[in-house]
């Protein structure tokens, strides 16, 4: 047989092979009707190659995009509500200023005296008089007293409303009436000396007493001064004692001396003729006579301007314009 050329087709061979066995049936002096002899070879299957589809780079299509899921927002607590606060309505309010002062019954020195209170304190106040100088206010030995505006100060003053039911001051003392009698009348009687102006004085009375001076010093006549010096000599070997003052006299006309500062309490000052709590001066316009020389008389008072000495006089020499006086309520 013939050697299979490499590269050959076996479907080549094939075909040629079954055109072989055809062209023999026609050969010369062959029998077109016989029958062979034997089966004829069947055929091999032709392998016919099945195509390959080409295979294509196939766009994947972008994922859908996932909408994101709402988060519901933490809900944030609203603040409480502040709940509102009364503010205090505003009261009046009376402090004490002078160092001592008395409490009275009723608006004026001629009410009795109830009590005292001291420099500092503070009481409400509750009503006024007509003419807003003296102050009621609550309480004083469980009563309520009132006060000289002077002696105190009086926060949220304009609070105040006149009070409805000030007390009617005390009457004036009357003399007992004599009875009659059929005896003949007794011969006249001298006229009375004059009366102590510190006899019906209530409470402490008159305490000061001169105790020093008057003695005068020149500064140039040009003005009165009265360098007074208001002591306790029972303490501390003579405390200054504080709101005095001396109401003074010359030729029967009251001066201004009223209007001048009221004694200080604690160290004095030293003058000329001795220790002085209480500096007043008096211009010559102020005296009646426009002069410092000549003879003057007067008394002490208190912070409630209650007279607090008995009467004195004296007289300033030509020349000697400044006054000293020691007054000790001992």
């Amino acid at each position: 047989m013939y050697r299979l050329r490499r590269g050959v087709s076996p479907f080549v061979f094939l075909l040629i092979g079954a055109l072989f066995l055809g062209g023999c049936s026609l050969l010369p002096g062959a029998d077109p009707t016989a029958t062979p002899t034997s089966e004829p070879r069947a055929l091999i299957p032709t392998w016919t190659p099945t195509p390959v589809p080409l295979v294509t780079d196939t766009p994947v299509p972008p994922p859908t995009p996932v909408p994101p899921t709402a988060v519901p927002a933490t809900p944030v607590p609203a603040e409480p509500t502040p709940i509102p606060t009364d503010t205090p309505a505003p009261v009046a309010r009376m402090t004490i200023t002078n160092q001592t002062a008395n409490v009275r019954s009723g608006p004026g020195t001629n009410y009795p005296v109830i009590g005292s209170v001291n420099q500092g304190m503070q009481f409400d106040v509750t009503g006024k008089n007509a003419a807003g100088d003296w102050f009621r206010f609550c309480c004083v030995n469980g009563e309520v007293g009132w006060m000289f505006n002077q002696l105190a100060t009086v926060e949220n003053a304009q609070l105040v409303a006149v009070a409805s039911d000030i007390p009617a001051p005390p009457p004036a003392a009357v003399p007992a009436p004599v009875a009659p009698t059929n005896t003949p009348a007794p011969p006249a009687a001298p006229p009375p000396a004059t009366a102590d102006p510190c006899a019906s004085i209530g409470g402490d009375g008159c305490k000061f007493k001169v105790t020093g001076g008057p003695t005068f010093t020149g500064n140039g006549g040009g003005e009165l001064r009265l360098t007074l010096f208001f002591m306790h000599s029972g303490i501390d070997g003579g405390q200054a004692q504080g709101s005095y003052r001396l109401i003074l006299f010359k030729n029967g006309v009251e001066l201004p001396s009223k209007a001048c500062a009221a004694s200080l309490v604690g160290t004095p000052n030293t003058g000329p003729n001795g220790r002085f709590n209480h500096d007043c001066k008096l211009s010559l316009s102020q005296l009646p006579d426009g002069n410092v020389a000549g003879n003057y008389s007067g008394y002490v008072i208190d912070g409630n301007h209650e007279r607090d000495s008995r009467d004195l006089s004296f007289s300033v020499p030509d020349g000697q314009g400044e006054v000293w006086i020691q007054f000790d309520q001992r």
